[in-house]
This record gives C-alpha cells, structure tokens and sequence, in this order.
C-alpha cells in the first residue's frame, strides 16, 4: 500500500467499517494490502471477507459497477463470491479518511482452499477446471449489459496507462518498447472476444475444493481481450515454477495450456487469434508488473529477491521476450 495511504488509515476506520455490517471485531484478521485493505470477519457465525478500497484507487462509482457485474456472474451461477448488504441495505458505505474516503464493501469467502500450481505440484484436474470457470466467465460476460445508471469498468489499456505508465522509468528504450506492446495491442479487432474481464485469474486470487473454483477480487475488472485471461493463468503458474532449462519450462507451458483449454472449451471455443495473442499478453503482463513494483515499493530498499525480480522483467521488456513464448 502506497505510504500516503497507509498514514490515512486506522483502527478506528476499520472498526467503523466493520460496524456497517455487524462483524465481530474480536475476529478481524488482515490477509491482504497490497491494492485495498482485506480482512476477514465473522459475521453471524459465518466467515466474511471486508474490503477497504481508497478514494485514490477507485471512486465509487467504479466499485458499484465491479459489484453489478459481480452480482450479474453470481446471479447466473457462475463461481465467485458475491457481495452483502450492510445494515443500511447498501452494497458499499464509506468512511471518512481526513479529506479523503475509505469504501468499505463484504463479500462471501471463498470456499475451498489457496492452491498455488507449480510445474512440482502440478495438477491437471486443477487446470482443466481453471480453464473452465475463466470460460464461464467469459460466456456469461457475452450477454452482460451495463445499466445505463451505472458507470461502465474502464478498459484494460487505458487503465494501465492511466495507473502504471507514469511509474515505469524514463527509460526511452525501455518506454520504446512498452509503447509498441501497447500499439499491437490498440490494433487488436474487438470484435470477438472481446468484453468485461476479471483480468487477474491467478492462484492467488481463487480457492479450489478439488472439483470446483471460487473466484474473488474483481477490483481489476475491466474491457479487454478474453485471451488476456489464457495468458494470465499461464504467467503466474510459470513465475511460481522453477525449471532446469528454457526447454523444461516450454514443455510444462504447452502441457498446461493444453489442460487449461481443454477445459475452456467446454464453454467457449478457443480460435486460433485468440491462441496466438498469448504472446502478446504475456508480454503486457511483463510491462505491467514493472509498472505496478515501482508504484508500489520503495525502490531504495529492495530485497535482493525484489530486485532480481525487477531485472528480470526489465531484461524481458528490452529483449521483447515473454516469460515462455507460445
């Protein structure tokens, strides 16, 4: 969490918010901060998850329109964890924060548990049904209509070069060559798969019970490519893997890829644009992080793993290589 943030919040922000929806404040336990504050409750006997989101990462306008799509998927019988109404029938409340705000939202928790798939632990069932919830996702989204009194989630790439550009260095090769990712992005037709996506699939952001996922954190929904949601899945699962040779990791990549879209397929059919764009959001995802780490953290005081992190990404974004190519 930025530090200008951090020096806002409070005991007493979080114990008003948790007072919105009754939870017991003996039970507040954080599990997340990096974007929004996250904690889980109790409420009624039953686990919860609040979230605290700042006026400076979003306004409410655009957390109503997460939670109208969140509830359109959880309506349709779609896996993820839908919001619940405080005491005064509200969806959202906030809190006051100086001359800024806090908006304070509850959602169910997740059933199931965090899995986090290596190339050492792999699991093709899980895969499989990755591959299928991302796919129902993208179905349903195909018949989704923003209401018209409620503002529509911004597009992926303007989001980005809204929120993260303006942290990459003034590196003019470095920029030259997240422009041109960027550019072949803007030419992309939207005509099919195209529409509003969770963006951020990975493991970290669903639990698994073995036969089904539960999908959460929908703050980075937006309009974009659905093929961003095959990449993304593929990145995180790389990133999470260590592998003996480049040869190793192409072949985990391809085998589960090949599970994941056997089970998106169930749902929706995979063309071959839609194949060939992984390439592209693989990259995106490099030029993103890189962004995201030097808003985030306070590049002065690196852990040695953070930087070889950074490197890493950099050296990528330079060379105009992916993490794996497709």
């Amino acid at each position: 969490m930025e530090e200008t943030v951090s020096a806002l919040f409070s005991k007493d922000i979080l114990h008003e918010a948790a007072g919105y929806f009754s939870l017991e404040i003996a039970s507040l336990k954080e599990v997340g901060s990096f974007e929004n504050y996250v904690f889980e409750a109790i409420q009624d006997g039953k686990p919860v998850i609040l979230r605290l989101t700042h006026s400076s990462h979003r306004s409410q306008e655009q957390i109503e329109s997460e939670l109208d799509w969140l509830l359109y998927l959880h309506n349709h019988n779609a896996p993820v964890c839908p919001p619940y109404r405080s005491k005064n029938n509200k969806y959202i409340e906030q809190v006051q924060a100086g001359s800024t705000y806090f908006y304070v939202s509850l959602f169910k928790k997740a059933s199931g548990t965090v899995t986090k798939l290596t190339n050492e632990s792999y699991n093709q069932n899980l895969a499989y049904d990755w591959g299928e919830a991302t796919s129902l996702l993208h179905r349903l989204t195909k018949e989704y209509q923003c209401p018209e009194h409620i503002q529509k989630r911004p597009l992926l790439i303007d989001e980005f070069q809204q929120q993260f550009v303006p942290f990459i260095p003034q590196d003019m090769l470095l920029l030259e060559k997240v422009n041109s990712v960027l550019k072949e992005i803007k030419q992309l037709s939207r005509e099919t798969g195209f529409g509003l996506i969770h963006s951020d699939i990975h493991s970290g952001n669903f639990f698994y019970d073995g036969e089904q996922l539960s999908i959460f954190d929908f703050d980075d929904c937006s309009y974009h490519h659905f093929a961003h949601d095959l990449a993304m899945p593929l990145y995180y699962t790389l990133w999470s893997s260590t592998f003996n040779t480049e040869e190793d990791k192409e072949s985990f990549a391809k085998q589960f890829l090949e599970d994941f879209i056997n089970g998106y397929q169930t749902q929706c059919p995979v063309s071959s644009e839609m194949y060939s764009q992984i390439n592209l959001f693989l990259k995106l995802r490099d030029c993103e992080l890189y962004g995201v780490f030097h808003k985030k953290l306070d590049m002065s005081s690196l852990t040695t793993k953070q930087e070889q992190l950074l490197s890493s990404i950099r050296e990528r974004i330079l060379t105009g290589n992916p993490i794996v190519t497709i």
